[in-house]
C-alpha cells in the first residue's frame, strides 16, 4: 500500500535539519520506499510505499521513527518527538452517561470506548483539513475528520457512534446470523454471514462492522451531541475475508487486516480524545472502557554477534549492532555462560537478547529478522560485493518437466489449446459432474464460494471453460495439465500430475491424441479397455491399461453431465495419470534404415460382428509378416476400412505375394473374431 505523508505533519514528530530530497532518499535506501516527492505550495508531500509486513510505518509517527533512526546513518542530526498524552482519564460531569461494551467470545484482541458530551458538529480547522486533504482523503466533519486524523497520525483505525443512535447504550459484539444485513453509511446494502464480526445494540440490530466501516444506522450527523469514541484490535484474517467479500475496502480495512498494534490503540485513544475536546468542545461523560483480556507480548529473541556477521559478510562489533538495534526501539541486553540461561550456540560465549517494540512484535520472531534489521540500517549499499567463483553447477531437467513439456509441445502443434484454471472449484461444479463435496478437502477460509473446494479432477473445470467457449468457436480443442489433491487420512493431501483433454471433434479424434501423446513420449506395451467411469458414456468410451493400472481414459461426455451443463453439440473428453505414467517411458529410440523397395497399398472393408473392437482387430493385423502399418479410413454401422501398408526390406512385392499374405490376414481374423471381407457384387 501506498501512503501520502505532507512533510509539515511528519516534522511534528521528526526534529531534523534534513532536507525533503535528503529524508527521501536515505529512507529509500534503508526503509520504506519513497516513490516521489512533490512539492505543494509552502509543503512537500511524500508517496510512500509500505510493504504488508511493515503497517506500523502506515502512519506520520510509523515515518518518523524510521527516519529518526536512519537520518543519522547518512550523518544528518534527527531525533523522535514522541507524543506526549494526558493519561489521566475522568468523567468531567457528576453524572455520567451509561455505556457498556460486551465481547464473550473475544472476538477482538483490544476494545476501548468512551462517551464525549456536548460535542459540536462543525467544518474542522484549517490544519486538521489541509494536512487530511493533502493525505487524500475527503474532509466531512470535525468528528469523522478526527478519526481520519488519528488514524493516519499514529496508524490504527480509530470509529465514532452517535451516542443517541444506540438505543440500549450497549456495544455487543458477536458473529453475524445468517440472513443478516447491514447498511453502510453511504447507502450500500451488504448481506452478512456466521464468518462476519458486528456489534449490535443489544436489540439485535446491527450497529457498525467494525475494523471496516460504519453503519447508516448509527454514523453520526449534523444533530449528533454526544459520541461514543471507539477504538478495536481486530483479528486481521476476519477483516480481510469480510471486506474482499463484501467488497468494502475502505483505508481502515486495509491497515487492519495487517494487524496493527493493540498497544498503539490506547495511545489512538489519548489522541482522540484530546482532539475531540479541543475541537469540537466535548467533554468526557463516561468512564473509559478497556478490554484487554490477553495482552500480547513480544518475544525475547537470543543472537550473538558472530550469528550476524557471517550472514552479513562484515565485521561488526557488539557496540555498532547495539547501537542499531535501540535506535530502532528495540531492547538489548548481553546474556554470558554465567547467566542463569546457558542455552548458548555452540562455542560462544555470550549472546544478546533482543525484544522487539510492542509495534514491531508481529513481523520480528526470529534471529534472521535481527539480522534483516541490522543489514537495512547499516545499508544494503554499504555491504560488500563479491562476484561468484567457480564453475556455475549445471542441474539436469526433472523427469516429470520433460515429460510435461513434451506432451505440452505435441498438443500445441496439433492445434490445442492449453488454459489454465483455479485449483479450487465450487461445490456447484462438484455436484455437477456427479462427485460427492466430502470427499474434497474444503478451504476453511474461502475467499468465494467459487473457490471453497480444492479439486479432485481437472474435469469439472474443462467442462465449465469449454461450456462458457463453446458459442464462440466452431471447434474447440483444450487441454490443462495441472495438479490435482487427494485427501490422506493424516497428512498433507497427494498431489498428482494430471492432463485433461477435451474437444467437439469426434471419438476417434480424442483416442489419436491420446495414443499419440503416449507414443510421443515413448510409452508402449498398452492395451485398450473398457472404461466404466462415471465421467464418460457408458457405450462410447475406453481406457489405456499397463500393468493392471490405467494409466488414460477418454470417450465421449457421460449424457447427464451434458444435461447438468446445459451443452449444445458433441463433447468428448480425455484424463491421462502423468504420475502413473512417468517412469514407463522408453527414451531410447530406434531407428530402422530407409527401405530400398517400395509398399504396396490397399483398402479391406470388413464386417465385423457387434461390440468386437476395431482396436483389437488392427492389432492382430499388425501381428502379421510384412505389414507395416495399419490405419482406420472409415467406419459405417458394422464395417470399417482399413489401409493396410505391406512391404518387404529385401525384394517387390508382387500381387501373387500380396494376395497370399491379405488371405493370411483374413483367416487369422475370420477365426479369431468372425470377421469377413466385404466383396464387391
Amino acid at each position: 500500500m501506498n501512503i501520502l505523508v505532507p512533510d509539515s505533519w511528519l516534522r511534528q514528530y521528526l526534529e531534523t535539519p534534513a532536507t525533503p530530497s535528503q529524508i527521501k532518499d536515505s529512507l529509500s535506501l534503508c526503509g520504506p520506499s519513497v516513490e516521489r516527492v512533490e512539492k505543494k505550495g509552502d509543503d512537500y508531500i511524500y508517496e510512500i510505499e509500505i510493504t504488508s509486513n511493515r503497517v506500523d510505518m502506515a502512519s506520520v509517527l510509523g515515518i518518523a521513527r524510521e527516519a529518526a533512526a536512519i537520518l543519522p546513518k547518512f550523518g544528518i542530526p534527527a531525533k523522535l518527538k514522541t507524543p506526549k498524552l494526558n493519561e489521566n482519564i475522568n468523567s468531567e460531569s457528576s453524572e455520567t452517561l451509561p455505556l457498556e461494551v460486551i465481547d464473550e467470545n473475544k472476538l477482538c484482541y483490544r476494545v476501548l470506548a468512551i462517551v464525549i458530551n456536548n460535542v459540536k458538529v462543525s467544518k474542522s480547522p484549517d490544519l486538521i483539513r489541509d494536512r487530511l486533504e493533502k493525505s487524500g482523503l475527503r474532509c466531512l466533519n470535525n468528528l469523522i475528520d478526527i478519526t481520519n486524523y488519528v488514524m493516519l497520525e499514529l496508524g490504527h483505525p480509530t470509529h465514532v457512534f452517535d451516542y443517541d443512535r444506540i438505543k440500549t447504550g450497549k456495544l455487543i459484539i458477536r458473529k453475524a446470523k445468517k440472513d443478516e444485513e447491514i447498511v453502510t453509511f453511504d447507502g450500500k446494502h451488504c448481506p452478512v454471514d456466521e464468518r462476519d464480526v458486528v456489534i449490535d445494540d443489544g436489540t439485535g440490530r446491527l450497529i457498525d462492522l467494525p475494523g471496516i466501516m460504519g453503519t447508516e444506522n448509527s454514523v453520526v450527523t449534523d444533530q449528533t451531541h454526544r459520541i461514543v469514541f471507539f477504538i478495536e484490535s481486530n483479528n486481521a484474517v476476519n477483516i480481510r475475508r469480510t471486506s474482499m467479500r463484501l467488497s468494502l475496502r475502505t483505508l481502515a480495512a486495509t491497515i487492519n487486516e495487517k494487524r496493527p498494534d493493540p498497544e498503539t490503540a490506547k495511545m489512538a485513544m489519548l489522541r482522540g480524545i484530546e482532539l475531540f475536546k479541543k475541537f469540537t468542545g466535548g467533554k468526557i461523560n463516561s468512564n473509559l472502557i478497556d478490554l484487554y483480556p490477553s495482552p500480547s507480548q513480544p518475544k525475547q529473541i537470543k543472537v550473538s554477534t558472530l550469528f550476524i556477521n557471517e550472514r552479513l559478510g562484515i565485521e561488526l562489533t557488539k557496540s555498532e549492532i547495539v547501537s542499531i538495534l535501540e535506535s530502532l526501539s528495540f531492547q538489548v541486553s548481553e546474556q554470558t555462560k554465567s547467566g542463569s540461561d546457558l542455552d548458548l550456540p555452540k562455542g560462544l560465549t555470550s549472546a544478546i537478547n533482543v525484544t522487539p517494540p510492542s509495534f514491531r512484535q508481529f513481523d520480528v520472531a526470529i534471529p534472521e529478522d535481527i539480522v534483516e534489521e541490522v543489514a537495512r540500517i547499516y545499508g544494503y549499499h554499504n555491504l560488500p560485493g563479491q562476484l561468484m567463483e567457480g564453475k556455475i553447477p549445471v542441474f539436469s531437467q526433472s523427469k516429470d518437466l520433460i515429460i510435461e513439456d513434451m506432451i505440452k509441445k505435441a498438443l500445441k502443434f496439433w492445434g490445442y489449446t492449453e488454459v489454465y484454471n483455479y485449483s479450487f472449484i465450487s461445490k456447484e461444479l462438484i455436484v455437477k459432474t456427479g462427485m460427492r463435496t466430502d470427499n474434497h478437502l474444503k478451504l476453511s477460509n474461502p475467499l468465494t464460494s467459487e473457490i471453497e473446494y480444492m479439486r479432485l479432477s481437472l474435469i469439472p473445470s474443462l467442462i465449465e471453460t469449454f461450456r462458457k467457449n463453446i458459442n464462440l468457436k466452431k471447434q474447440l480443442q483444450f487441454f490443462e495439465l495441472a495438479k490435482v489433491y487427494v485427501p490422506q487420512i493424516t497428512e498433507l493431501p497427494k498431489e498428482s500430475s494430471m492432463l485433461g483433454i477435451i474437444t467437439n471433434r469426434g471419438f476417434y479424434e480424442i483416442k489419436g491424441v491420446i495414443d499419440a501423446l503416449l507414443k510421443e513420449i515413448g510409452v508402449a506395451g498398452y492395451k485398450l479397455s473398457d472404461n466404466l467411469d462415471n465421467f464418460w458414456h457408458p457405450t462410447q468410451s475406453a481406457s489405456f491399461n499397463s500393468n493392471n493400472q490405467t494409466i488414460a481414459r477418454f470417450g465421449r461426455i457421460h449424457p447427464d453431465l451434458v444435461n447438468n451443463f446445459i451443452l449444445n453439440g458433441d463433447c468428448f473428453l480425455a484424463e491421462l495419470n502423468i504420475d502413473s505414467i512417468k517412469e514407463m517411458p522408453v527414451r531410447t529410440k530406434k531407428y530402422s534404415p530407409i527401405p530400398l523397395y517400395p509398399p504396396a497399398i490397399e483398402d479391406l472393408t470388413l464386417y465385423l460382428p457387434l461390440k468386437t473392437k476395431i482396436g483389437d482387430i488392427i492389432a492382430e493385423i499388425k501381428r502379421q509378416k510384412l505389414i507395416t502399418k495399419v490405419e482406420l479410413v472409415d467406419n459405417y454401422k458394422n464395417s470399417v476400412t482399413l489401409r493396410i501398408t505391406y512391404q518387404d526390406p529385401n525384394r517387390n512385392l508382387t500381387s501373387q505375394n500380396i494376395r497370399k499374405l491379405r488371405l493370411g490376414i483374413l483367416s487369422e481374423l475370420l477365426g479369431k473374431f468372425k470377421v469377413s471381407l466385404k466383396t464387391k457384387n
